[in-house]
């Protein structure tokens, strides 16, 4: 019979009365109710004024919903580059469209540099040709041809940092520094220029035309919505193949017989989610720049406008950030509630408390080198410890992982770790049941309904105590379902809008 991690004790030790103080500090003092109308305002004030936050997207996505099989054949290509810039790595794949969606090909490329000017995507770039060169006829023999000898090659982009309706970079998170020169510029037409000369540069520009066509740099919550709805819409469509295994079966079919709305949500490196919205619940600003932006495409007062939350900003009224949180450059835009649930600056808050209180910290960790030790994956097995059988695990694996051959407790470090996961995850809760019941209008009981969740993210994919929080402070109203490469098939689904 396992026992629980969480016991009580009535004479408490040094190391539990620090793990209580640091509970103490880090949990937020009022009631998720509480927190919950705090967001409905932040939300309501970001939609109205912010060009931040609360995006309206220009795609128009009405074709989804137009429930017959148009979009299922290719009415250009039947192949499509498939790129996903995501906050640690890129992801390439080749997606066939025809007879229906998936991965012939998929390649990924860890992304170290930081800073961000227009080497950082010409190197990039010129990686994603590297690595394909060769394979270029191959995948894209049945594509169309221009002018009988330039085979083109339509390129969808699932960009993870956001874009005004200008397509210009709004700001940058995950560690990323943006140059002056990427600044205020069209996005869009900067890569298809990066594009351009990189093939030139590598002499297969009169063989092959990489083209970014207009509304095809999405970012990636929008993406993941886009798979969502395919879904819902075309719920026969398989997504899975034998060589590149994606969205099982068992995803497809709970998204396809969920009723409601539908909220897709990203808890990686970052911290995201899009839902959609009527065109006329939009603010008038917002309004004209779909509209500027779309100028063959008319929205009516009815049409869905799939919004980019950017809920990585919300939390300034509410969230309480302390002296172990992530401390953002002054020149920097906060992003509170990506500071307090993203896998980029959870391990660090940990860190941070053990520098604070060491007697929680193992003897046997260097604590000069903390932040290496304590990564992502680490934090997740402390995260996900629940009995003596995870504890035995856990200390097994990160024992050999640093070469440590004596004893190794690791139930404090354990606890400190749930603590951040539950505070990451009251915020985002409440976040998302405040953007269900924005979209819903509030017509229906708030504890009646569940909200059936498509997702992606490492954190949350494999922290299953992070999904646990998630479910248990939702009353069990959210059910996450995980979207394997959703991010990819969603830039290749906007190629067939």
């Amino acid at each position: 019979m396992t026992t629980s991690m969480e016991t009580r004790e009535n004479n408490p030790s040094p190391v539990s009365i620090a793990v209580h103080e640091l509970r103490q500090a880090l949990m937020p003092q009022g009631s998720l109710q509480a927190v919950r109308k705090s967001m409905r305002a932040e939300l309501l004030e970001r939609l109205n004024h912010s060009s931040d936050s609360m995006l309206p997207s220009s795609l128009n996505i009405i074709r989804l919903y137009k429930n017959n099989n148009d979009l299922l054949h290719p009415y250009n290509h039947n192949k499509i580059l498939a790129i996903d810039f995501g906050g640690t790595t890129l992801k390439i794949a080749v997606i066939k469209t025809y007879p229906t969606l998936c991965i012939d090909y998929l390649h990924t490329i860890d992304i170290e540099e930081r800073y961000v000017d227009a080497k950082f995507f010409e190197k990039i770039i010129q990686s994603m040709i590297d690595q394909m060169k060769s394979k270029f006829f191959d995948f894209f023999y049945d594509n169309d041809l221009i002018d009988n000898k330039i085979l083109s090659i339509p390129v969808s982009i699932t960009f993870s940092f956001p874009l005004n309706s200008k397509f210009e970079i709004t700001s940058m998170g995950k560690g990323y520094v943006l140059s002056d020169e990427i600044k205020n510029i069209n996005f869009l037409q900067f890569l298809q220029r990066t594009f351009d000369k990189v093939c030139e540069r590598n002499t297969i520009h009169d063989s092959f035309a990489f083209t970014i066509k207009d509304n095809l740099i999405i970012n990636d919550s929008i993406a993941v919505h886009l798979t969502n709805t395919y879904i819902k819409q075309f719920p026969t469509v398989t997504f899975f193949t034998d060589s590149h295994p994606s969205i099982p079966a068992s995803s497809s079919s709970t998204l396809a017989n969920s009723n409601g709305n539908s909220i897709s949500f990203i808890l990686g490196t970052g911290t995201n989610c899009s839902f959609e919205l009527p065109f006329h619940k939009l603010p008038q600003t917002k309004r004209r720049d779909i509209l500027d932006a779309t100028s063959n495409v008319p929205f009516s007062d009815d049409n869905t406008v799939v919004m980019n939350s950017e809920m990585g900003f919300l939390g300034a009224n509410c969230i309480k950030l302390t002296k172990f949180d992530y401390s953002p450059p002054a020149t920097s835009k906060p992003m509170p509630l990506e500071y307090i649930s993203s896998g980029r600056y959870i391990p660090g808050i940990l860190v941070n408390a053990l520098k604070e209180y060491p007697i929680i910290c193992p003897p046997l960790f260097n604590r000069s080198d903390l932040d290496q030790i304590i990564d992502g994956a680490t934090f997740g097995l402390l995260a996900n410890i629940k009995d003596s059988f995870d504890l035995n695990e856990a200390t097994s694996q990160i024992k050999k992982k640093y070469g440590i051959t004596e004893d190794l407790d690791l139930r404090a470090l354990s606890s400190v770790a749930k603590t951040i996961v539950q505070r990451g995850a009251l915020y985002v809760v409440a976040s998302l049941l405040e953007i269900d019941a924005l979209m819903d209008g509030d017509k229906r009981a708030p504890s009646f309904h569940q909200i059936d969740i498509g997702y992606v993210g490492s954190t949350l994919a494999f922290s299953k105590y992070y999904q646990e929080q998630i479910t248990k402070m939702s009353n069990g109203r959210i059910n996450l379902v995980f979207l394997q490469d959703s991010s990819l098939f969603g830039a290749a689904i906007s190629t067939l809008l």
